[in-house]
């Protein structure tokens, strides 16, 4: 798909360079830029696709019974509608649908069938439902067991008549929608995801805590402050994040282990407080910025000293570039799997991101369970960006464009 679009996107370019190297007239370059945005809004529909359609594939799986996880077939090109009816069953937990009878009910039809027909062997509640041919007309009827080599059905409706009949594919069985919310509570009661919950709620709130006082007071000195080489340093300080994490990971193991942290929180939470992540201060600084000097003169005619002006004058007026650290914050911590891998090894210490892990190791073959369990740990992160995204837009646009 990627590279399709890629070709469309150099055919397209060479179209309009060719337009415009050669003069073509109005209406043919308003042609190719219509053109343009059809292929533009193809591209977009495909990517849109391919980030939706696994997260509704899991939601969907959720709340299905299936166990064993669900698998696209192999197909050939030019099985466009194999494919997509494929990713529709994904999407929607559509199965075999199931009835349940009185037992009763039961007793009775298999006392009355005489005792020539042959070995009996009843089926367990609930019953699956095939679509039979009896006597020229389609009924829906449920299999109750079975009399020999034939198959013993049940209607559904109130009537509770009974048929025997050959047995049937599983092309003939019903299908339904299905819906099986049991997996929620199944999942939760099977996984220590309390625990996960709170380890994660802790390494939440510390870093949260210790981004956002770093990140307070070095953009606080770099936007307020005059001292010789402030832009160098804060260049040298955005320089960072082009380094990748893996470059820092050995030394940073070395040191944490040899201070004793190893397996501790420690080397997760300490680094929150001393600025380790620039995104925060550059977003921070660009915010202060953008507020006028004239208030802190003010404040220091009244006799407020740095850290007055700060708690009092610039803090109260930066909610909205505070609310988005706290929001990228919370959801990286919430979402952490690769430094918490690294430096913990306590299962009992496990975030959420870890603990899913161990869930899936202990329950690989059950990808319903799986399904809903992320789907629960994805609940806190989406419902923060829900309530507080017009203050995480607003702080990172403010933050991008003044100063």
């Amino acid at each position: 798909m990627i590279i399709i679009a890629f070709f469309l996107v150099i055919i397209n370019l060479f179209l309009w360079a060719f337009v415009v190297s050669n003069s073509v007239g109005v209406m043919t370059k308003q042609r190719l830029a219509r053109r343009r945005k059809i292929v533009a809004l193809i591209i977009i529909v495909f990517m849109a696709i391919a980030i939706i359609y696994p997260v509704l594939s899991m939601l969907g799986g959720s709340v299905s019974s299936k166990q064993v996880s669900r698998t696209v077939p192999e197909v050939k090109l030019g099985d466009f509608f194999n494919i997509v009816k494929t990713m529709a069953k994904n999407l929607v937990p559509i199965e075999g649908k199931r009835v349940k009878i009185d037992q009763e009910d039961i007793d009775r039809a298999f006392a009355e069938l005489p005792a020539s027909e042959g070995k009996q062997s009843r089926e367990n509640s609930p019953y699956s439902v095939y679509n039979i041919e009896i006597d020229g007309e389609d009924l829906h009827l449920a299999k109750i067991g079975k009399v020999g080599k034939q198959w013993l059905y049940m209607t559904t409706d109130s009537s509770r008549d009974t048929y025997l009949a050959a047995p049937a594919s599983e092309e003939q069985r019903v299908k339904a929608v299905v819906f099986t919310w049991s997996n929620f509570p199944d999942a939760l009661s099977k996984g220590d995801f309390g625990r996960y919950v709170i380890n994660s709620m802790i390494l939440v709130v510390i870093n949260t805590i210790g981004a956002l006082l770093s990140a307070t007071l070095v953009a606080y000195g770099f936007s307020r402050f005059k001292f010789k080489g402030r832009n160098w340093l804060f260049i040298v300080l955005l320089s960072t994040m082009m380094l990748p994490a893996q470059v820092s990971l050995i030394p940073s193991f070395i040191i944490y282990t040899k201070l004793g942290w190893y397996g501790t929180y420690l080397p997760l939470t300490v680094a929150a407080y001393f600025a380790a992540s620039p995104w925060n201060v550059f977003l921070m600084r660009q915010f202060f910025m953008g507020l006028p000097l004239e208030l802190d003169e003010a404040a220091k005619i009244d006799g407020c000293g740095p850290f007055g002006i700060l708690f009092k004058v610039i803090v109260p007026q930066s909610t909205a570039v505070m609310l988005t650290i706290t929001l990228s914050t919370a959801v990286f911590w919430w979402n952490d799997y690769f430094y918490s891998l690294i430096y913990l090894q306590d299962q009992k210490m496990y975030p959420v991101a870890l603990g899913l892990t161990a869930f899936d190791a202990k329950y690989f073959n059950n990808s319903a369970l799986k399904a809903a369990a992320t789907v629960m740990m994805l609940v806190p992160p989406v419902m923060m960006f829900f309530f507080f995204q017009k203050f995480f837009i607003q702080g990172t646009v403010i933050s991008g464009v003044k100063g």
